[in-house]
């Protein structure tokens, strides 16, 4: 066991030094405000209070929680369960280790790559220790921290499985895509990729084949499966209001053009660009994974699972947002396929560089140092933009100085009592996080239920926040419109309202 250590960190030095860069990230991100709190983090971390405190997986208004998978609470609830400390508290702990996991797993995944040398493994893993896109995921309590995690994680079962072939390494290879499904619905590209990689193993009788195939099927979808008949049962949908994309293929390509242009350098702000840039990385993903089914000598490796889940990935998140209604492709929702998109892009130049002769394996060096160089700029550029306004205000969200010395939220800690009736808020779960006033959201603009029943209340009180403002949800104008707002309080960050009687507008 110890010469397995010592041989471990021998090998990993290098990943172990930029597991301490990233630690030392985590904790100068949180030390002003705390851990990174948005909406979805209010959900989970209350969620998984009331399952350690109250065996129920429930929000803070009693509701079950459906609109995200569980496991990401029942992972905070296990933790809180273990420690002792609730999960805001316990985050940046939490959140740190996930990170020194991911870069550990890089470097393991990356030792197994062919042709990979020494200079490579420590430029890629000083992008990962100093990266803009980690930062933001690993500075907040979200689920994709757990997420990208897991998908390094499902690299690493792959290997396992083309190193013994034997039900076991196939139900953990499944075992590991569950518990990313029920973490993010999105994990359903690792169940899409794992059974492909499955099916196309050339090495695999056909009858192993398919028992292998029916076991992942089944073992990767089990808990998702559990998780929507919960949801069903609990609130009579399978996972909470979704609703119609408002954006076009053609509008997510440009989306994710936008956020490459801050993953790599000399795309800048030009979105065409980075949309093209991206095309040609799902071609080049897609070219590779008919090569190696063609080519069965090259498929039982790591790479392969890289570009499968690179590629799947990809088609996924541009197919489900022109689908259902997402928020704008970020660089959060983009960041699973993060780490797989730089290797796509990268992994080829150490071999291509050493096929040449000496003379233009020198040129070709210096130009990729160039290009290493550029990209750790573009990325010092990021965070010392983004640190300006950490460093005296924290991470942007509800833990920012600017909502916790919010003069609404000061002004409804001071007079909770006051406060009697139905609430509903713009910012209902930041209310509830700052000041821990239970509110329900306002009503969705196209869901014609959810606006009768608020619009039927006899006596309401509307707590506005300016900087909680949902375009998906009805605004003031349309309460307005509607009923005879009485304005209560007004600050300069928000406002006070309630109904001054009970007519109804149709």
């Amino acid at each position: 066991m110890k010469n397995s250590i010592l041989t471990f960190l021998e090998g990993h030095w290098d990943a172990l030094l930029a597991s301490i860069a990233g630690c030392i990230v985590i904790y100068f991100l949180t030390r002003f405000g705390g851990i990174g709190i948005s909406p979805d983090s209010v959900g989970y971390s209350v969620a998984a209070m009331n399952l350690k405190e109250h065996g129920v997986l429930n929000d803070f208004n009693g509701l079950a929680l459906v609109d995200f998978p569980a496991g990401y609470p029942i992972f905070l609830a296990a933790n809180y369960f273990i420690t002792g400390v609730q999960p805001i508290q316990l985050a940046p702990f939490i959140n740190a280790g996930l990170y020194v996991g991911v870069i550990l797993m890089s470097s393991v995944i990356m030792q197994s790559f062919s042709g990979i040398i020494k200079w490579y493994r420590i430029a890629f893993l000083v992008i990962l220790a100093s990266s803009p896109c980690l930062w933001e995921v690993y500075g907040m309590i979200w689920s994709e921290t757990l997420f990208l995690f897991l998908v390094l994680l499902f690299v690493l079962a792959w290997k396992n499985y083309c190193n013994q072939k034997t039900i076991g390494s196939v139900f953990l290879f499944a075992l590991v895509a569950a518990c990313a499904f029920v973490t993010r619905f999105a994990g359903i590209t690792l169940i899409a990729t794992g059974a492909a990689l499955l099916l196309f193993d050339g090495t695999a009788p056909g009858f192993k084949k398919i028992k292998n195939l029916l076991l992942f099927l089944i073992t990767g979808t089990s808990l998702v499966v559990i998780n929507l008949i919960r949801n069903n049962r609990s609130s009579g949908t399978l996972s909470g209001v979704r609703e119609k994309a408002l954006r076009t293929v053609a509008d997510n390509l440009l989306d994710i053009g936008a956020v490459l242009g801050g993953w790599f350098p000399f795309i800048g702000e030009h979105q065409l660009a980075g949309a093209i840039v991206f095309c040609l990385l799902v071609a080049v993903a897609t070219i590779q994974i008919i090569y190696r089914i063609i080519q069965q000598q090259f498929y039982l490796r790591n790479e392969t699972a890289v570009y499968g889940f690179f590629l799947v990935y990809s088609v996924f998140i541009v197919a489900v947002s022109s689908i259902s209604r997402f928020e704008d492709l970020s660089s959060r929702l983009l960041s699973p396929m993060y780490i797989p998109m730089l290797w796509v892009s990268t992994i080829w130049i150490p071999n291509f560089i050493n096929q040449k002769t000496k003379a233009i394996r020198n040129t070709l060096l210096l130009v990729t140092a160039i290009f290493f160089l550029a990209f750790f700029k573009n990325q010092y550029q990021q965070n010392a933009g983004n640190w300006e306004g950490i460093a005296f205000a924290g991470i942007p969200g509800y833990s920012e100085k600017q909502w916790k010395e919010s003069p609404t939220v000061q002004y409804i800690n001071a007079h909770k009592d006051s406060l009697n009736g139905a609430i509903y808020s713009d910012a209902y779960d930041g209310l509830y996080y700052l000041t821990g006033v239970k509110s329900l959201p306002l009503p969705h603009k196209e869901i014609e239920k959810e606006k009768a029943a608020f619009l039927n209340h006899s006596f309401l009180i509307v707590i506005w926040f300016n900087d909680g403002v949902n375009t998906d949800l009805i605004d003031l104008d349309f309460i307005k419109e509607r009923k005879k707002l009485v304005l209560t309080k007004s600050f300069d960050d928000g406002a006070i309202y309630f109904y001054k009687d009970s007519t109804i507008s149709k």
